[in-house]
């Protein structure tokens, strides 16, 4: 009894000091996802937070290992723990350590073997599950609030993760970019109060960071270029144009999606010059580059309508359909934005474009599918009356998933 209660007043201990290490270090913000959803889609994959396993789990605890894992007949490893106590939820959201273990011990499933201490969860249909945690880790998921707790001692819930953002304990500062990672861009948007222009604009201009979190800081420097003093908004805006502008020693632009995303929400039409400045429309653009323009471009269409008009949206778009390694995924873009007005140049490219790669035909016959006026019922007629055969399988193809787009 006397050892648990140094375990738990040590991790509260390294809590408090931790807190006051990270509220100095710089602070950031985001939003996913290779396909346009609810989170930020520059941020890359990300673990499960913390605070969703804990939102699914009937119980909560802190153990101790005793064995090494072993694994089933299934490939499942799974590990022996002693509990040392429960952690209980409270009406409020407050977590609370409870010295009384629900049992004594328990097996649970691991991603590989360890010693020592672990975050344990008893999950639905999965059972016990735990994770190695170090006392810094563990006071980290005390302190947390809740997944559904959206306001949090007076504040966005987003805001209190901000500062675990560059905690040098890799497995906080991991599950704080996965909680903004996985939120609403709103969410983020509302959160940007929390993030110091300094140390944004700092990160961005850091060539060695994981070009995920450079995406990040660049919607991150957008935001505060559009709301914050005029100060800022001229620092964070010159950060962007910088980072879009300076030279590379090859064609991979280290998070280049996020930062021609932010330049958007800063700047919003008057964007566009400068990407033209660039040469991304040209044919002898960088290809990696041209992809995350119109990542970007999809960005910019689901979230921050506020900056830049939908209608200019789709107007840039249709400006890198005749880019062939895009061309596909332009036009199942414009059917999603119902631009039907390119329909005839869209058609145009299936004796063209079409000829050389096989997903362009079906993606010309989905969007004249998905287009609801009677001319594209006339348009498909004359496809078909070319050639049957090719008219077939390129309809049959558009009933088919297409490939999901390169990152």
């Amino acid at each position: 009894m006397i050892g648990l209660q140094n375990v738990v007043l040590s991790i509260m201990r390294v809590l408090s000091d931790s807190v006051l290490r990270s509220t100095s270090s710089t602070l950031f913000l985001l939003t996913s996802l290779t396909s346009i959803s609810s989170a930020c889609p520059f941020c890359g994959p990300v673990e499960t937070p913390l605070s969703y396993s804990i939102a699914r789990s009937s119980d909560l605890a802190i153990g101790e290992s005793l064995t090494e894992a072993v694994a089933n007949r299934q490939g499942q490893r799974r590990q022996s723990f002693s509990l040392l106590s429960r952690i209980r939820l409270t009406s409020s959201g407050k977590k609370t350590l409870s010295i009384e273990p629900p049992v004594p011990t328990v097996e649970a499933a691991v991603e590989t073997s360890f010693s020592g201490t672990a975050l344990l969860f008893n999950l639905p249909a999965v059972g016990w599950t735990a994770r190695a945690a170090d006392e810094m880790l563990l006071g980290y998921v005390l302190q947390a609030p809740l997944f559904k707790q959206k306001i949090f001692k007076k504040k966005n819930r987003l805001e209190w993760f901000a500062q675990w953002l560059d905690h040098p304990n890799s497995a906080i500062s991991t599950d704080a970019y996965a909680e903004f990672a996985l939120a609403p861009f709103q969410e983020v948007r509302d959160s940007a109060h929390a993030f110091s222009p300094e140390g944004v604009i700092d990160h961005l201009n850091d060539l060695s960071l994981q070009p995920q979190r450079r995406g990040f800081y660049g919607i991150v420097a957008g935001v505060l270029a559009h709301g914050s003093s005029k100060e800022d908004q001229s620092a964070c805006t010159k950060a962007l144009l910088r980072a879009i502008t300076e030279q590379q020693s090859n064609d991979f632009q280290v998070g280049l999606d996020g930062i021609i995303a932010g330049l958007f929400i800063a700047l919003g039409e008057r964007a566009l010059p400068i990407l033209e400045r660039q040469g991304l429309f040209e044919d002898e653009a960088s290809p990696v580059n041209q992809r995350h323009l119109l990542q970007a471009l999809r960005f910019c269409w689901e979230y921050p309508s506020d900056t830049i008009p939908r209608t200019e949206v789709t107007v840039i778009t249709r400006r890198v359909l005749t880019v062939p390694h895009l061309t596909r995924e332009v036009i199942v873009d414009l059917s999603r934005y119902q631009d039907w007005n390119s329909r005839n140049q869209i058609v145009a490219m299936w004796d063209t474009l079409g000829a050389d790669d096989p997903l362009i035909r079906p993606a010309i016959v989905g969007y004249l599918l998905a287009c609801p006026t009677e001319k594209s019922a006339s348009l498909l007629a004359q496809l078909r009356d070319k050639n049957m055969e090719l008219f077939d399988k390129a309809r049959q193809a558009a009933a088919i998933p297409f490939p999901a787009a390169a990152p």
